[in-house]
């Protein structure tokens, strides 16, 4: 059975700012408490769809994902998870990025479907990508930029 995770968060910069951020698809590592290393594999490109990320996380384990969309004009993106040792498959994720008219926020919007392996504890799994990944993703990227 797939499980929804979504995290939204309000970024104290501009759209401008923020969606930088995001669109670099191997840029995580720069922000992101969660991840130690990005490399992108292959010749890949930053903005160039089917490009394949490989993130090695902290403290430990690792995720390859696949870039599926990039949107500019909607500030959205989306992508996969092709190989994991963390207990998750069929993984898609997306990020949406909204302009917040009053005081040049942003607003974050990001999710994740997926399902667990047999045997693996389902709401850990979801905290640890709620909570592990997205919102501490999102309360980094708002210091950062802050």
């Amino acid at each position: 059975m797939s499980h929804t995770v979504y995290i939204s968060a309000i970024i104290h910069a501009p759209l401008e700012q923020v969606w930088p951020m995001f669109r670099d698809f191997n840029g995580l590592a720069g922000w992101h408490p969660g991840v130690a290393v990005s490399r992108l594999e292959d010749g890949g490109r930053a903005d160039a769809l089917g490009s394949v990320r490989h993130l090695t996380l902290q403290p430990s384990g690792f995720v390859r994902e696949q870039l599926l969309m990039l949107d500019d004009p909607g500030t959205a993106l989306r992508y996969s998870i092709i190989e994991t040792d963390l207990p998750m498959r069929d993984y898609v994720a997306g990020v949406q990025l909204r302009r917040v008219t009053e005081g040049g926020l942003t607003l974050v919007e990001w999710w994740a479907d997926f399902r667990v392996e047999a045997g693996a504890d389902l709401a850990a799994v979801a905290g640890a990508v709620g909570q592990g990944v997205f919102a501490a993703g999102l309360k980094a990227l708002d210091e950062k930029l802050r």
